[in-house]
């Protein structure tokens, strides 16, 4: 089918998108990425809970073991010792009780953490349905008829004023997702190339591509950032290296499958090809993309940390699959 956007004030009320979608190619994707979502949630979950909970009981017994020095009390004989242990042992189950009320308490704050992170983090200002600047309007459009045609919610959109060309989405279920397109996009893409990059993240949407990558960068962070240096060099980096492991599994060949998901959906390879050569061809790359939000972006930036699939790599794919 082809998307006709929503009627809305402005020249760009009878913008048409001339893709022709398929709505159904969605469905074996989104059961697909709600099976590798629903085993990224119960992990992240234990090692965010076993992240917490070693801070925890950690900080707990740093705690007693320094009040216990400071009182001068050394203990001598064995049983002594035996209540000592007994008393230690208390301490962390106390402090691991703690701990989980602790992650249980955070852990749904996650969502709107991340979602708070990446608009602050990249400047995105969400924009209204009323906005009537031409180019924005345009966008609008678009989404709203894309979201229709891949049978979701419109998602909320946001600009972002850097003059590389990119988007990200972000949102842990349709009903809350956000697109954030650069100025740089706007202004440099011709229609079919925005078309194309807006379809590939309404199809992230439409198939829960965006919802593993935000559950998966929020909750694997959170499980990062549990155990401070201090508790690290304590009791080791296990938490933390399973976290990036997970993330690694969960997203793994993610840029190819996005883009595969893309063309299933547009059934037009050729546009995505050609935005993904103009982002070649573009020297500037986003200024405001940190390694732990950057596998939310269309295109990751080269000189961030841990980047692994290159432009020229998924052309190379798209090429592949027959789009030129």
């Amino acid at each position: 089918m082809t998307a006709t956007p929503a009627p809305g004030p402005g020249p760009d009320r009878d913008a048409a998108v001339t893709l022709d979608v398929d709505a159904s190619t969605l469905r074996v994707d989104r059961r697909r990425n709600r099976l590798r979502l629903f085993v990224t949630l119960v992990v992240a979950v234990i090692l965010y809970w076993l992240a917490v909970m070693i801070a925890a009981v950690v900080l707990g017994l740093v705690l007693a073991l320094r009040l216990l020095l400071e009182s001068g009390e050394v203990a001598t004989s064995l049983d002594e010792l035996k209540f000592l242990g007994i008393g230690l042992a208390g301490v962390a189950g106390v402090a691991a009780v703690i701990g989980s009320l602790v992650a249980a308490f955070r852990l749904p704050l996650q969502r709107r953490r991340l979602e708070k992170q990446v608009l602050a983090e990249s400047g995105a200002r969400i924009v209204g349905d009323t906005a009537t600047e031409p180019g924005v309007r345009r966008v609008r459009n678009i989404l709203d008829a894309l979201a229709i045609a891949a049978d979701i919610p419109p998602p909320r959109f946001a600009i972002v004023e850097d003059p590389a060309p990119n988007s990200f989405a972000v949102g842990t279920r349709p009903s809350r997702a956000i697109v954030a397109v650069t100025r740089g996009a706007i202004d440099a893409l011709a229609r079919d190339e925005l078309e194309a990059i807006l379809a590939y993240e309404v199809s992230r949407i439409g198939s829960a591509d965006v919802a593993l990558s935000s559950w998966t960068v929020a909750l694997t962070g959170a499980a990062m950032g549990a155990l401070d240096d201090d508790v690290s060099r304590l009791v080791g980096k296990l938490p933390f290296w399973a976290s990036g492991r997970l993330r690694r599994w969960a997203m793994r060949d993610a840029a190819f499958e996005r883009d595969k998901a893309a063309v299933r959906f547009t059934r037009n390879p050729s546009s995505l090809l050609h935005a993904l050569e103009t982002l070649r061809e573009e020297p500037l790359e986003v200024e405001r993309v940190s390694a732990a939000t950057a596998p939310l972006w269309f295109e990751v930036p080269a000189r961030v940390e841990g980047a692994r699939t290159t432009v020229d790599e998924r052309i190379a794919a798209l090429r592949r699959l027959g789009a030129g």
